[in-house]
């Protein structure tokens, strides 16, 4: 006999409020009153749940994957379910993470989410000319330098993908004068003035808007100097998120601009990535407007602490988002690379795999029809 939602909850706690519907406490965000979780036990797949808090919602099966970090082949045993056939664990990964939605018990302390993000501000537009041509110099030689090629495709990346989404290769530091980017001299400690800018070598990653270039960060290689960081960015860069994509596409959240890239192509240009470096403390009204007019809204932060307090954050700002992390992986860069490393290994699917099988899951009319009552 097939089991459903109501037999993985306490029955003191729910209470029938009409022969098909019950009620009581989310055991995914704690909850804000006692009836805010509503079970549908007759709906097909193990029934359907919403929380009225939290946003979350789903069937039998996307309740067991979101509560206990299940795979999908292993929530459908649990409720007694035939396993659809090609279906993967892509869902959420299994035993490797148990992502749960924004709850204190993480033990995470995470600021406060703005109620109206602030508009952009953007460089000079000296800075966004000098920004745009120095981008425009490192893609030149995307497809004939061995180095810039090693850079990219070790991203799983092609020379297209990174011209179209605003990658490129630096292949050794650079010292700009700083008034040439706009940017007014500086007089360090010991009274010595400071008159040039730093360009680092590395993979150089571009957030472009209408305005033009607004952010230049650069993925420094491992043999980088002791003192700099793995992550560069540009004096005067604008704080927003990087976008691989187009309006009107089903957004993926990622903490990782390559990664939105990645998605982006892997996707064939049917998904958008949105990377909203970690703690999303960079996002503007133009960009939560895109995001929030999303036909869909998918969430993959990184399986680590810092995933975590990236997804309560990102719950909180956006309800209806569905959380989809790397299977088997930190992140979705990291699956890729271990779906094609050998020997190959079935439960872990390549990008290119994962983007159809989450689309599924989260459009499939069960899931629609809960987020609609």
């Amino acid at each position: 006999m097939n089991k459903n939602i109501l037999s993985f909850l306490p029955a003191e706690l729910f209470k029938a409020k009409s022969p098909h519907e019950y009620a009581g406490p989310c055991p995914l965000c704690g909850g804000a009153t006692k009836d805010g979780f509503i079970v549908w036990p007759d709906r097909p797949h193990g029934g359907a749940f919403l929380c009225r808090k939290c946003g979350a919602s789903g069937d039998g099966i996307a309740f067991l994957m979101k509560r206990d970090g299940l795979s999908y082949r292993e929530a459908c045993e649990a409720l007694s379910l035939e396993p659809r056939r090609g279906t993967t664990s892509a869902f959420t990964p299994s035993r490797h993470a148990a992502y749960r939605a924004a709850q204190t018990a993480h033990g995470v302390k995470v600021p406060p989410v703005p109620s109206t993000p602030e508009p952009a501000v953007l460089p000079c537009h000296k800075w966004m000319d000098s920004a745009a041509a120095f981008l425009a110099d490192c893609q030149r030689d995307l497809e004939t330098s061995p180095e810039a090629l090693l850079a990219v495709c070790g991203r799983f990346l092609t020379p297209y993908t990174a011209q179209c989404t605003g990658i490129g290769w630096n292949p050794a530091d650079r010292y700009v004068l700083r008034k040439s980017w706009g940017l007014p001299d500086l007089t360090e400690q010991d009274g010595k003035p400071r008159t040039k800018l730093l360009l680092p070598r590395g993979l150089v990653i571009a957030t472009r808007r209408r305005a033009g270039v607004v952010a230049l960060t650069v993925r420094c290689p491992n043999d980088r100097p002791e003192s700099r960081p793995k992550y560069w960015q540009v004096k005067e860069s604008s704080n927003v998120p990087f976008v691989a994509g187009r309006a009107g596409l089903p957004v993926v959240l990622v903490e990782s601009a390559l990664d939105a890239a990645l998605l982006w192509q892997e996707s064939f240009n049917t998904v958008c990535g949105v990377a909203l470096m970690g703690n999303m403390k960079g996002l503007d009204a133009d960009t939560h407007n895109f995001i929030q007019s999303a036909p869909l809204l998918l969430a993959a932060p990184d399986n680590d602490e810092g995933g975590r307090a990236a997804w309560q954050r990102w719950s909180a700002a956006f309800p209806q988002a569905i959380l989809t992390p790397a299977v088997g992986a930190k992140d979705l860069g990291d699956m890729h690379r271990a779906a094609l490393a050998w020997p190959l290994n079935p439960d872990i699917p390549t990008v290119m795999e994962w983007v159809p099988s989450v689309l599924a899951l989260a459009s499939r009319p069960s899931n629609a029809y809960t987020l609609a009552a």
